[in-house]
């Protein structure tokens, strides 16, 4: 008995952790790297994986172009089953591989994707050209308060929320910073630029308050987006307020084109007639807003359309109820995405009015 006793002790404590850390231990290194494809030769009429219909198989050679494996050639497969999600490869095409390299040095490749970058930057480039010729002075300021907001949320929002700070102070902390940064290197160091911060900074908290309590109310988790559940899988963080700091972040530069307009506008008004008094300058602003709002609102809602167009062609050829369909979590989270984020932005234009008129009627 204690012979069985002992040797199933020996099984549970040392047998099983050790067979599981083989196992952790065996798992592949996974990584991406650039290739271009050499030669190619077609092999048509091939029964599908799944048995049905029939598939062209393309024998690939490739040469990697980047990576310790630079330079080598390698030949693999890549299956079209003619569905719009093949990838219809060309000799001369450069592509994204995927490696999976085991432990004994075992190395399987498959085609990922088509090689992108040399197109997003030449996009990027006619961007930044087209700024600097019709804008001038403004648009290279433009881009330099661009690429700062850039660093700010891939370099500091993302890194910190990952890390489990609040995400929601983290948002409304770094879109200050952003609309403080922005405006100044834009507009200058002028009132109307200090309205226009204060204007933007009240409309993203009324945007977050609105938000916080009808998400509350709603139920909302979150966790609607397969992206979401993902990160769920593997960190513990405060999905709902990142929930709210993408509504924020969203709102921010709709937000900030409302304060600043309104704010220039009451500042040519003062221009304009020095002696006008403070109840007069809100009351421009006011009117000045009236003719933004519509627009900008629009602008994002139409935003958050756009984003989840496919959703809404999908559910119309095939869902059965539209009651059914707004009740879902993920429906619920853009419509109040959407109608915060508008609201905020209408509240900007009494909040920037009302700075902008004090700070101009100041001598």
């Amino acid at each position: 008995m204690k012979l069985k006793f002992l040797f199933f002790s020996f099984f549970i404590f040392f047998i099983i952790p050790v067979s599981s850390a083989l196992a952790v231990e065996a798992q592949p290194v996974v990584y991406y790297e650039k290739a271009i494809i050499l030669e190619l030769k077609e092999t048509i009429n091939e029964i599908s994986d799944f048995g049905q219909g029939m598939k062209s198989v393309q024998e690939i050679k490739i040469k990697i172009l980047s990576g310790a494996h630079k330079g080598e050639e390698k030949v693999l497969e890549n299956s079209i089953l003619g569905n719009p999600a093949d990838l219809n490869i060309m000799k001369g095409d450069k592509v994204i591989i995927y490696l999976e390299k085991f432990e004994d040095d075992r190395l399987i490749i498959q085609i990922h994707d088509y090689y992108r970058l040399p197109q997003i930057i030449l996009l990027v480039f006619i961007f930044f050209v087209l700024m600097i010729l019709i804008g001038k002075a403004q648009g290279l300021r433009s881009i330099v308060s661009l690429l700062f907001s850039i660093f700010l949320i891939f370099k500091v929002f993302i890194p910190m929320a990952l890390k489990g700070f609040n995400p929601v102070w983290l948002s409304l902390v770094i879109a200050s910073i952003i609309s403080i940064t922005t405006l100044f290197i834009i507009a200058g160091f002028r009132k109307k630029t200090i309205a226009a911060i204060l204007g933007t900074i009240g409309g993203l908290i009324s945007a977050a308050i609105l938000a916080f309590v009808f998400t509350n109310l709603s139920r909302l988790s979150g966790l609607s987006s397969e992206e979401a559940r993902i990160l769920a899988s593997s960190f513990f963080l405060d999905f709902k307020g990142l929930l709210f700091s993408s509504i924020i972040i969203a709102a921010l530069g709709a937000v900030m084109d409302v304060a600043i307009s309104v704010a220039s506008g009451i500042a040519e008004v003062k221009k304009a007639n020095s002696e006008i008094s403070r109840k007069k300058l809100i009351s421009s602003g006011m009117e000045i807003g009236k003719d933004i709002i519509g627009t900008m609102s629009n602008t994002l809602i139409f935003a958050y359309v756009g984003a989840s167009l496919f959703i809404l062609l999908l559910f119309t050829k095939f869902g059965d109820s539209y009651l059914k369909f707004f009740n879902f979590d993920f429906v619920a989270e853009e419509i109040i995405g959407a109608i915060s984020g508008s609201i905020g932005l209408i509240l900007t234009v009494p909040i920037t009015a009302f700075f902008a008129g004090y700070l101009e009627s100041k001598k």
